[in-house]
């Protein structure tokens, strides 16, 4: 069963009247390393919150080249936060890390339940903020710090992340290739 604590270290702000109305929409589903969440052009139906595991969104070029475009984990939640995002297939593909165990709820339900509560708009608008937020630190890292600067940068913003994301995917992320980051974690490593 969904622990209240779970739900609300994700979305601290809401009360516990709404956590108690949300909570038996939650469903525990485990996944396997690998394996698919969400699709690229696929429309994005699910709410995610990660009790354990490592999740991470990525584009898919044709030619099959992936970048990743972030990652989540624990005590952390994922779902569809605009319209457009609602009702369009999905820009990107999401998929697990790592073994995870998520809850998921139905994005419908989800927002139905918290505009019927009047905190839908605070939770988008929370949660757009800190995309936001995020994406303008990534790219102003990716435009103005040079390879080995977006790895340090990392690192010491997360210490715990850039262990447990795979070379390759922590590489993709930051817009170099496997073989230049595991060439900069040697030489940083000998300093």
């Amino acid at each position: 069963m969904l622990s209240i604590q779970l739900l609300q270290s994700a979305c601290p702000f809401l009360t516990a009247e709404t956590l108690a109305v949300l909570k038996p929409s939650f469903r525990l589903k485990h996944y396997q390393r690998g394996e698919v969440l969400l699709r690229q052009n696929e429309r994005w139906q699910q709410v995610y919150l990660i009790e354990t595991g490592l999740i991470r969104l990525y584009f898919l070029r044709p030619d099959g080249k992936e970048f990743n475009k972030n990652f989540y984990r624990e005590r952390q939640l994922i779902g569809p936060l605009t319209p457009t995002m609602q009702q369009q297939t999905s820009l990107f593909g999401m998929s697990c890390l790592e073994n995870c165990s998520l809850w998921q709820c139905p994005a419908k339900q989800f927002i139905s339940i918290l505009s019927t509560q009047q905190v839908w708009t605070q939770l988008q608008s929370h949660f757009l903020s800190k995309l936001v937020d995020h994406k303008l630190q990534r790219e102003h890292d990716l435009l103005s710090l040079t390879a080995k600067e977006r790895y340090q940068a990392f690192c010491e913003h997360d210490p715990e992340l850039a262990e447990r994301v795979p070379l390759v995917q922590l590489a993709s992320y930051l817009g170099i290739t496997d073989v230049s980051l595991s060439r900069l974690r040697t030489n940083l490593n000998k300093s």
